[in-house]
């Protein structure tokens, strides 16, 4: 068995980076606490926006994580076949 490895390059698909039922629920829940709020109105524009990059971030790490597994699964399909 050798070491080398081939690189591969894998073009991306927005649907792989979409958020789930429960992204779209948690958003909503604290947006609403934040919208709330009645003190400083920077501090609730701040904290939408970084609320909404946190669950995209997190949609795109879950789409990552299933491109590598099904990825994996391939090579190790094509190792036990070949």
């Amino acid at each position: 068995m050798s070491n080398n490895f081939e690189l591969l390059e894998v073009a991306f698909d927005p649907d792989d980076f979409s958020t789930s039922l429960e992204d779209e629920f948690l958003l909503t829940r604290i947006s609403n606490e934040l919208k709330a709020v009645t003190d400083i109105d920077q501090l609730r524009v701040g904290a939408l926006k970084l609320l909404e990059l946190a669950v995209h971030r997190q949609a795109i790490i879950r789409g990552l994580v299933k491109r590598i597994a099904n990825i994996e699964g391939e090579a190790i399909k094509t190792y036990y076949e070949g």
